[in-house]
């Protein structure tokens, strides 16, 4: 595999997308999957599967992709379609109408500098810098206004497979293939802290909402729980059987989520620290993983090719979401919860809409979308 990587920027546009794909309007009749139908869901076929063991899995390697930055239409739900419950289904009230007429995209620029695969890429919580991850061992950090880059954070030993901004965005924490999480001032770049623990690769990490905790989770199996203040443990939990491969934490700080290899999603009780919802349905390995805004539902990404959305109380499938033609890598929501982001390795990005699940828009940026961000304000989806 080649062993580069770059940025590509796009904002809405009336023209075309300019050297990097297309983007396609959804058609009319795409529309959500329920699987508690008596209907089998159509899924789309695996193409490059990789063989699935109980004892040592391999991870999808990083990709020498582009981060695409959109500026999003109109919200409005798209000819929104009520899903009927059912005693596994819920329903979830429309919002709105209107059909909104979207534009296209338009290249804006190319930001290069990693000698290795991206894993990560992540907006700080202003806005302002864009921190990537990647396989080259190295964490850069970008100007969001300039495209420049500003620094490159030097330290760990193996490829760095995730970046999360603390609230406040002074703080940056590190997960490397070298077991260990380092935490970074920021701006600045100092290292502050290692915090080691896991006995295998950390492959996501993410900050408490109220900055005071760190959650790591590993091909260890484990989720960990760090205080950032001074980098000791916490609490470990345990639960899942396979490489835990995403870690997500709600915006009121009351539920954990995690996505594994072994196809379950588990959501945790921060009060607790105890599981309160194994939620199955992905048939293979569950990779990204998503809450929406305010903490009610949460998304799930594939193998299987599928997404998935799940309430966060009851654990039930609301949604499952079909189209892509392999496995899902990436889901974000737009900070106002109307729309889900779901990035693949078939080099499509989908915009579906919630709640009805209707597909609002198709990216085609030619290249596998290894992760996907929105901007604070909800008009660029990096």
């Amino acid at each position: 595999m080649r062993r580069f990587s770059f940025v590509l920027l796009l904002v809405m546009s009336s023209s075309v997308v300019a050297g990097c794909g297309e983007v396609t309007p959804a058609p009319t009749s795409s529309t959500p999957t329920n699987l508690t139908s008596s209907t089998p869901s159509n899924t789309p076929t695996i193409t490059q599967a990789l063989p699935v063991t109980s004892s040592s899995p391999t991870a999808a390697p990083p990709v020498p992709v582009a981060t695409t930055a959109l500026a999003l239409p109109p919200t409005a739900s798209p000819n929104p379609t009520n899903l009927p419950p059912t005693a596994t289904s819920t329903a979830i009230p429309p919002t709105a109408t209107s059909r909104p007429s979207y534009t296209y995209g338009q290249e804006l620029a190319t930001l290069r500098g990693h000698n290795g695969g991206l894993w990560a890429a992540v907006l700080s919580p202003d806005g302002k810098t864009l921190a990537t991850a990647s396989a080259d061992k190295t964490v850069k950090l970008w100007d969001w206004t300039t495209r420049q880059e500003i620094q490159t954070l030097r330290g760990h030993t193996g490829e760095v497979r995730s970046v999360a901004f603390s609230p406040d965005g002074k703080t940056l924490a590190t997960g490397s293939t070298d077991r260990t999480i380092k935490l970074w001032e920021w701006p600045g770049g100092k290292e502050l802290l290692t915090l080691r623990g896991h006995s295998d690769e950390v492959a996501a990490v993410v900050f408490s909402p109220d900055g005071k905790l760190l959650a790591s989770g590993s091909k260890d199996t484990t989720l960990r729980l760090w205080t950032v203040s001074d980098g000791q443990p916490y609490k470990t939990l345990r639960g899942h059987s396979n490489w835990i491969e995403s870690v997500v934490w709600s915006s009121d700080g009351l539920h954990l989520a995690t996505g594994s290899l072994d196809f379950t999603v588990r959501v945790w009780d921060v009060a607790t620290f105890q599981t309160s919802q194994i939620l199955r349905g992905h048939t293979n390995w569950v990779l990204p993983t998503a809450f929406s805004p305010d903490g009610k539902l949460l998304a799930s990404g594939s193998k299987d090719a599928t997404v998935r959305v799940w309430s966060v109380e009851s654990g039930k499938q609301l949604l499952n979401l079909t189209g892509h033609g392999e496995e899902v890598r990436s889901v974000a929501f737009s900070p106002d919860g109307k729309t889900l982001a779901s990035g693949s390795e078939d080099e499509t990005i989908r915009l579906w809409d919630i709640p009805s699940g209707s597909l609002r828009l198709s990216l085609q940026p030619k290249s596998s979308a290894a992760w996907l961000s929105f901007s604070p304000d909800g008009t660029t989806l990096v």
